[in-house]
């Protein structure tokens, strides 16, 4: 079905960004019909009303363009459909690990254990999908068997969390967001940096201890992708807030249930699953770009208001 897109493109200034995107548009007849631009801080943020009904080419396909482009220009950008950037976005569902903190935190235990190498490698074939999380994730965990939980905790008093996180929660909070963290890692760092930033929400995985020392062993259910969304759709329930009101941010291949099934769905340094399946894409060190692609930055807000006006 074709009709009316937002096109958002935020990150640093420089020559051709609008000429690059309006090509794109323009090769497949797409009809811009409004374009906002301005600076807000060090960020240069495009928002263009883009008409699809004389288009040459599919909506998806269209959107694939768009997102190379902007990925390739350094750009986070995102492909909505005009009435879902109009609607209000309420809350917002953070990945942890890649997101909020820098690396993967079952790596920094991996090498507390001697089993960095090993791990590593198995996260980066789960994060592209060619293992099945629950699988990878049990593998990965088996292998910190022993560890002491001294080390765990020295893991997490090394966190670090990512840069602008703590801004962009802030801000989030200001506008009025709820906010969770919903991640396959673990929840003794979960809730570290949910203390951190003021997050309201955790949903984690908890590992087993015994005498001192992890066994290798979960407590409780592994929280797979399909119940990530499970996590999402409660706290939705609890704070009444419509499915397609939420944003969620992940980078991997577990994330993307999530991604798909949310309002919003960014991928935040995506690996490749997501690049292809999120509604939007951010390639930044600087969460704050997050900020204007979900409407919470003043040149955003006034094109949401003026696209209400004006249709």
């Amino acid at each position: 079905m074709k009709g009316k897109i937002i096109v958002t493109a935020v990150g640093g200034d420089r020559p051709g960004i609008v000429a690059e995107i309006s090509r794109v548009l323009y090769k497949h007849n797409a009809n811009i019909l409004k374009t906002r631009a301005s600076a807000v801080g060090s960020l240069f943020i495009l928002v263009m009303l883009v008409d699809l009904t004389s288009a040459n080419a599919s909506a998806d396909w269209i959107r694939e363009e768009v997102k190379e482009v902007g990925m390739r220009l350094g750009l986070g950008v995102s492909v909505e459909d005009a009435e879902g950037f109009r609607r209000r976005k309420k809350l917002i569902a953070f990945d942890m690990d890649g997101t909020l903190v820098e690396g993967e935190t079952i790596e920094e235990l991996a090498k507390a254990a001697g089993v960095y190498e090993e791990v590593k490698q198995i996260t980066k074939d789960a994060m592209e999908g060619r293992i099945d999380f629950k699988e990878a994730l049990t593998r990965r965990v088996r292998l910190l068997k022993g560890l002491p939980l001294s080390e765990v905790e020295k893991v997490k008093q090394r966190l670090k969390i990512a840069s602008g996180a703590e801004d962009l929660v802030g801000e989030l909070k200001k506008a009025g967001f709820v906010t969770a963290i919903i991640t396959g890692g673990f929840d003794v760092f979960a809730n570290h940096v949910a203390s951190i930033l003021g997050i309201d929400y955790v949903y984690a995985n908890k590992l087993k201890a015994k005498a001192g020392r992890l066994t290798g062993e979960f407590e409780g259910v592994i929280l797979s992708p399909q119940d990530k969304l499970k996590a999402l759709k409660e706290i939705s329930r609890k704070e009444k807030v419509k499915l397609e009101e939420c944003v969620a941010v992940g980078d991997g291949a577990n994330d993307l249930i999530l991604l798909e099934e949310s309002g919003l769905g960014i991928g935040y340094n995506p690996k490749e699953p997501v690049k292809r399946k999120a509604d939007a894409l951010v390639e930044r060190t600087d969460l704050g770009a997050i900020l204007a692609l979900i409407g919470v930055s003043q040149v955003s807000r006034e094109v949401a208001r003026r696209l209400k006006v004006e249709g």
